[in-house]
């Protein structure tokens, strides 16, 4: 097959033929070289300045069908470049000139990457000739070997690794490097593109990415080896190969370990390996040295006599009668005679040889290889052969004795029949089935059903078998050797203080250490693997597992000591992070806790290092023995018991340099106990810094007051108001400094300039946006200490409870993204009761909550009553025109952008229908006001009357405030006596806050409005006895801690909760999305309950459903 140069621009880039036409011209071309019968062209070309490349073109032609050109280089472009082309037209040109026509196929490239247009593919190739810098640390290292066994004659084969320098000298552990597959990267330097190119050339003798020396390109390839001066006999470990001076040979006859003849050429040197090449060379196995024989006879005629099979010795006589006749001219040596000895063999061994070959005719067959190229397709087989003191028998052959030859010495014995069948009879018990055979290899093939199955048989199987005492020989091309598991460790090593620990896991495999942590992190990657908490729960304990190495083999480790690992490991992965050169993970000291658990969970397991750590996370996970510390002599006041437990909790964080989040019920005394460690702190004189405590402005006299009566010896400043900028050359000399939210970001210059000793977030929900000014502005600040005083520290999601734990220990959770796929998403969306109970063990350390049932008992109880009024027909009339045209307008913003970018259109929907809910007149539009009358206020409007007239002291909660200005009328019109009609109201414009608080608290009145967001915390309204939620808010924790103004500690009275609720509307809905939202704060704060879903598109038909819906 020629092509012209019309053709091969067809199949290569112009720029490349054009470039190659010009090299033709100018004499580049040295040499080329065409094996027709392999369909392969070879051949040198110098390129622009003194280099020479090495180019292998391969031709495959089909009848019927396009011929195709795979054409390797040694330049740095690699495949199908302007050599190529140089050398294909050479040989056209050539062909063209003895009478040949240009084929009339169309010539296919044969190319993992689809064509380009000219201009890109040039450009590629201009970009591609620059030289990137080598990389100075790692190399490829050429390794020979001779392979000798279950083929009629020895091979020279040559295998390539990759290895990185060590700064103590010599070569790390090496990776297999595919020779037929890979041309290009920073550590291939341009010999060993040569070497590559030259490989390529040569067949694979059945071995992926192998290459065997055969004919005058073997003697090149040896020799491009040699110049390297990377080359080693075996491995890395053996001698470095050098070129040696010619030695000496005669042919002569010896006899071989299989007891037959064999010719080879005998040196005066001892220890002489002879390798088949063409012409065949030694090699020293010692010194590395090797190099050409000296025979009397030709290359061709040389080489063809060693690579002669081996002769039986019943075949002897015949072979020397037909040589003398067909090998005329050849004076063969007289062949040696053996000696007789008869021995007895009680039992011959079953052996079990396992090797992988290529199938002839397969990709991997004589494979080219090249980049992207699949495969090889393999046969896999066992095959059994007998042992009689030597002599390996298949059992299948005929005859009643065996011989082998040992030291010149024929030993005959007599066979065991019975054995033998009992031999093959085991395998087939063992599910192997007999192979046919597609070779002269000694011995039965077996192989089992399916290619999979090797894996179980090797692991489950052979080692029964060795155990009865067959003899096992794996070929190193076997595709499925199993290395052997011993003694499993854990290296820790502490760093900068013990702040960071770099773990590293290792397993023993025949007899040395493998670094475990990059198979398992690979494993944990492959989405393939289902690893979920429920995948490696179902896994009983006999279950194994079963992981390749990089060099090939496999390893098992049963379920039971690999189960604790991977569920820790998936816990600890970030994806975004790398082991660091060592191969070792990086973990936060915060993460010893799940450390200390996997060493409870895998006894088998040897630790070494890193006791310090250990012990904290020991620690960690029991912190229910916290040692009780002594209350502050300077407190006024007694601690209760579940007070102090808070207060020795504080000081188990200080100890540890750790933070926590308080999130006891509002009413418990989380103040008093955040000031009774202020106190401590002082006292100890740990505290010579002042404190900041950021908290709503609601509660900045509460805790000035409380810090007043129970703290007098702290020196407390308030920075609010106007002049608060005269305290700030002053804050040093404070013990307790306290701010606002809404002032923080105002004052964050000055605060960011001052170090603090503890930061104390009171009602922290406020940072649960993480992106919040407020969120922002508090980690800005430096603190040694910091603490969260929350009673909802989770309102709506867990992303709410990361934000505080984030802004507390920003190593604890990881970041954002991280905790969303570890924990988030997996218990909002699926329910993953693993993951709930993981990540509360997690934070368990640093959350301390109690509610009012577990530690108030005294508290009277607290009675919920539940009162639904229908929508009056006006009223009904205008929720059912909004909600349908409302739902079409949420469908359409959904299809447009989706669930997730439509949050404000979806809001603002329900907004509407809730205020229909509450009062036609709060909805902005002309045909609401033309709506007179509200079910609801007339329900709380008889509520009012019946509760004020019993003497009952009522909350009235809602979040609208505009609500509560129509509250205010009704009261006027509605109520008759004006004892009734007194009331006050809280809500955010209220300046003065204390003023209708304390009327309250005296029973001046009997009623008090409040906003939900202004009143709905940080409060002590003990005075009431009822509590009335006017309409329902999406946070069911809002909704208590409004509550939790009258039902808290100094209430004396049984408090009655009403929620008011309008039939079949969105409101009822609110409220079942409030009982999941419960759940899962439930779920993960007090270790009850199971965690839901997040808003879904059910959710929203849910909420739009029709009033009849139900």
């Amino acid at each position: 097959m020629i092509f012209d140069e019309q053709q091969l621009k067809q199949v290569l880039p112009a720029a490349y033929v054009e470039r190659g036409r010009r090299y033709l011209r100018d004499g580049h071309v040295l040499s080329v070289d065409q094996r027709a019968d392999k369909g392969v062209i070879s051949g040198r070309v110098r390129g622009s300045g003194a280099r020479v490349y090495q180019v292998v073109v391969q031709i495959e032609d089909s009848p019927g069908s396009k011929s195709s050109i795979r054409g390797h280089c040694s330049c740095p472009v690699g495949w199908n470049c302007k050599h190529v082309a140089a050398v294909l037209l050479s040989v056209g040109t050539a062909m063209a000139a003895d009478g040949e026509t240009p084929a009339p196929r169309r010539p296919q490239p044969v190319s993992p990457r689809k064509a380009l247009p000219a201009p890109l593919a040039s450009w590629l190739y201009e970009t591609g000739q620059l030289e990137l810098e080598e990389d100075d640390q790692q190399w490829l290292l050429y390794l020979l070997r001779l392979q000798t066994q279950a083929i009629s004659h020895a091979k020279v084969m040559l295998n390539a690794v990759k290895v990185r320098t060590l700064k103590s000298g010599g070569y790390g552990k090496p990776s297999a490097f595919n020779l037929r597959g890979q041309s290009k990267g920073r550590f291939i330097r341009s010999e060993d593109r040569s070497i590559i190119a030259l490989a390529v050339a040569q067949p694979s003798g059945g071995e992926f990415g192998a290459a065997v020396l055969s004919d005058d390109l073997g003697i090149e390839l040896l020799e491009a080896v040699l110049r390297s001066g990377r080359g080693y006999w075996q491995d890395k470990d053996g001698p470095r190969l050098t070129r040696g001076a010619p030695v000496a040979g005669e042919l002569s006859w010896r006899w071989g370990d299989d007891s037959q003849l064999h010719l080879h050429f005998e040196t005066k040197r001892e220890g002489l390996l002879l390798l088949p090449l063409c012409p065949p060379w030694y090699l020293d196995p010692n010194s590395g040295e090797c190099g050409p024989i000296d025979t009397p006879l030709g290359e061709r005629e040389a080489t063809a006599l060693v690579r002669a099979p081996a002769i039986p010795l019943a075949n002897l006589d015949l072979f020397k009668e037909q040589a003398r006749t067909r090998l005329k001219g050849l004076n063969l040596p007289t062949p040696p005679q053996p000696k007789h000895r008869r021995v007895s063999v009680d039992a011959p061994t079953p052996c079990l040889r396992l090797s992988s070959h290529a199938v002839p005719g397969g990709s991997g067959y004589g494979a080219w290889g090249y980049a992207g190229a699949s495969e090889p397709q393999w046969e896999d087989e066992a095959r059994l052969t007998l042992d009689y003191a030597g002599a390996m028998v298949d059992p299948r052959e005929a005859g009643e004795q065996v011989s082998s030859i040992k030291d010149g010495v024929m030993i005959e014995c007599e066979r065991h029949p019975q054995a033998e069948q009992a031999a093959l009879k085991r395998l087939e018990t063992l599910g192997l089935e007999q192979k046919v055979a597609t070779s002269n290899r000694v011995g039965v093939p077996f192989g089992p059903p399916r290619v999979e199955a090797w894996l179980a048989f090797m692991d489950r199987d052979l080692p029964a078998l060795e155990g009865e005492g067959w003899r096992v020989e794996v070929d190193p091309s076997f595709r499925f050797r199993v290395g052997r598991v011993g003694e499993w460790d854990l290296d820790i090593e502490e760093g900068d203080a013990g702040r960071w620990l770099d773990l590293s896991l290792g397993v023993e495999v025949d007899g040395e250490r493998l670094d475990l942590l990059p198979i398992l992190l690979n494993l944990i990657q492959n989405p393939a693997v289902d690893l979920s908490a429920e995948a490696l729960a179902a896994l009983t304990d006999e279950t194994r597992f079963s992981l390749r190495l990089d060099d090939g083999r496999y390893v098992f480790f049963p379920a039971e000591r690999l189960k604790p690992i991977l569920s820790t490991l998936v816990e600890l992965y970030d994806p975004m992070a790398r082991l660091n050169a060592d191969g070792r993970m990086r973990l936060s000291r915060l993460q010893a806790g799940e450390l200390a658990e996997l060493e409870q969970q895998a006894p088998n397991l040897n630790w070494r290092g890193g006791e310090q750590a250990r012990a904290w996370g020991q620690r960690l996970r029991e912190f229910e023995r916290i040692e009780p510390v002594a209350p502050p002599t300077e407190l006024q006041a007694e601690l209760r018991p579940y007070q102090q437990e808070g207060v020795s909790w504080m000081q188990f964080l200080r100890d540890f340099e750790l933070g926590g989040v308080l999130a006891d019920d509002m009413g418990l005394g989380k103040t008093m106990q955040a000031l009774a460690h202020l106190l401590i702190e002082k006292a100890a004189g740990r505290a010579d810094r002042p404190s900041l405590v950021v908290a709503p402005t609601s509660l900045m006299f509460n805790w000035k007051r409380e810090a007043e009566r129970f703290a007098p010896t702290l020196r407390v400043v308030i920075l609010q108001g106007p002049k608060r900028q005269e305290h700030f050359d002053a804050l040093a000399e404070q013990d307790l400094v306290l701010t606002t939210y809404a002032l923080l970001p105002r004052d964050l210059e000055v605060l960011r300039a001052q170090p603090w000793h503890l930061l104390i977030l009171d009602e922290a929900q406020a940072i649960k946006n993480p992106r919040s000014k407020a969120a922002q502005a508090v980690r800005s600040l430096d603190a040694r200490h910091r603490l969260c005083l929350s009673g909802t520290p989770m309102e709506n999601h867990l992303g709410e409870l990361w934000s505080l734990l984030d802004f507390l220990m920003p190593d604890l959770l990881g970041d954002e993204r991280v905790f969303r796929r570890l924990f988030r998403n997996p218990i909002e969306r699926h329910g993953d009761q693993d993951r709930t109970d993981r990540l509360r063990r997690r934070v368990a350390p640093f959350l301390m909550r109690r509610t009012k049932e577990q530690v108030a008992t005294e508290l009277p109880p607290k009675t919920e009553i539940l009162r639904e009024v229908p929508l009056a027909a006006d009223q009904r009339d205008l929720y059912e025109t909004l909600r349908l045209a409302l739902h079409e307008k949420v469908r359409k913003e959904i299809e447009r952008k989706g669930l997730a970018q439509s949050g404000i259109i979806i809001l603002d929907a329900l907004l509407k229908l809730r205020q229909c809910c509450c009062d036609p007149r709060l909805v902005s539009l002309a045909s609401a006001r033309r709506v007179k009358g509200s079910a609801k206020l007339d329900l709380l409007m008889e509520l009012l009357e019946e509760l004020l007239q019993e003497g009952r002291r009522v909350l009235l909660f809602s979040q609208f405030t505009s609500m509560l200005s129509l509250i205010e009328e009704a009261l006027d019109k509605r109520l008759k006596k004006k004892k009734d009609r007194d009331y006050v109201k809280l809500t955010g414009q209220t300046r003065d806050r204390q003023t209708p608080v304390d009327r309250f608290q005296a029973e001046e009145v009997p009623l008090f409005l409040i906003s939900l967001k202004a009143g709905g915390s940080g409060l002590n309204l003990t005075a009431a006895d009822t509590v009335i939620h006017y309409d329902p808010w999406w946070n069911p924790a809002a909704e208590r801690q409004a509550t939790d103004r009258a039902h808290r500690i100094g209430q004396d009275k049984p408090v009655f909760v009403y929620k008011l609720l309008t039939e079949g509307t969105v409101e009822q809905r609110v409220a079942e999305l409030q009982a999941r939202k419960q759940a899962l704060a439930d779920a993960m704060l007090e270790g009850g309950g199971s965690a839901t879903k997040s808003l879904s598109h059910e959710d929203l038909e849910l909420l739009f459903a029709p009033l009849d819906a139900d």
